[in-house]
């Protein structure tokens, strides 16, 4: 199987530079046939992905977190010439996320492997069409969670911080100060054709089921369905939210009457005033969107789905 793994080397505090070597040489003969490239500027990962498609890489594997991932999926997607890879994930990142749907194994080593293995599984991925930041029209796939609203505001808070902090102490302060001004807002749309009328803070669109570092926001998505899991919290107050957060970690949540929850496959937002959104904790522009599931679109390299996730399908 010829292989290239597309690494971005400030991965995890910027260990992925110095492991990613060692690990390729900790396994020997499979390690050595693995080509790497390092990634150089954000964004540049999708260039990279096309460009492995284009000179026919049977398994493209991304190494860091759920951005690279993001990233080397659109890249593999929206590029047409060759054949479709199959995608390996070796989590390097301070979230990623969508790896927890996934039995990889325990250690680091045992990842790199799964993601060079031979088992794979098909999942799904998400279509969306939304505004750009530039205002023109923007289409971009996406293969955990979109989510627009409150996160995408403490992402962008995120963004902008200037103290040198730990990734997940400068999120969580960025999440304190999103909080201090909360924002509703006036939700229009559609769930596959069922009208959606609403005041909501946060509303997410879910194939795997964590964002935000372990949160399990949309507790009833799975990779490999041919539908989305659709949260939405709607008009919380500020205590009510700090109340409801611990319960985010176990996915118990949805016990909240004003948390509601669904089933889609094909979604209209529109938002008043107009939300942020971002997948898999990139900004990818403002509402309004449309999201569409594209079933059974991509072969994920892993031996089966998490052993939580099964008891719940």
């Amino acid at each position: 199987m010829k292989t290239v793994a597309i690494v971005n080397p400030t991965a995890g505090y910027r260990r992925a530079r110095r492991l990613w070597p060692r690990l390729l040489a900790s396994l020997g003969e499979p390690g050595a046939n693995v080509a790497t490239w390092w990634t150089e500027w954000p964004g540049h990962a999708e260039t990279l992905a096309a460009r492995a498609r284009r000179e026919g890489f049977d398994r493209v594997v991304a190494v860091g977190g759920d951005g690279t991932l993001l990233e080397v999926v659109n890249g593999l997607w929206w590029e047409l010439q060759g054949p479709l890879p199959s995608v390996g994930v070796v989590p390097f990142g301070t979230g990623c996320d969508y790896v927890r749907s996934f039995d990889l194994g325990q250690t680091l080593r045992d990842k790199v492997m799964s993601a060079l293995g031979q088992a794979t599984l098909t999942v799904s991925l998400g279509l969306v069409r939304l505004q750009g930041f530039d205002g023109q029209p923007r289409v971009r796939v996406f293969i955990n969670v979109l989510g627009l609203g409150f996160d995408a505001r403490v992402i962008n808070c995120f963004r902008q911080q200037r103290l040198r902090l730990p990734g997940k102490t400068a999120y969580f302060l960025s999440g304190i100060q999103e909080l201090a001004r909360l924002t509703h807002h006036r939700i229009t749309g559609s769930l596959d054709g069922r009208r959606l009328k609403t005041d909501a803070m946060l509303v997410a669109i879910g194939l795997g089921r964590y964002f935000g570092g372990g949160l399990m926001i949309t507790p009833g998505a799975s990779p490999t369905a041919g539908h989305f899991h659709v949260v939405l919290a709607q008009k919380l107050t500020r205590l009510e939210l700090l109340t409801i957060f611990p319960s985010l970690y176990a996915g118990k949540h949805l016990d909240h009457p004003r948390i509601q929850a669904a089933n889609a496959s094909h979604i209209t937002i529109h938002a008043d005033p107009p939300a942020d959104v971002e997948a898999e904790g990139e900004l990818e522009g403002t509402t309004p969107l449309e999201v569409t599931i594209i079933p059974q679109a991509l072969r994920i390299a892993a031996p089966s789905l998490a052993a939580s996730l099964l008891l719940r399908l």
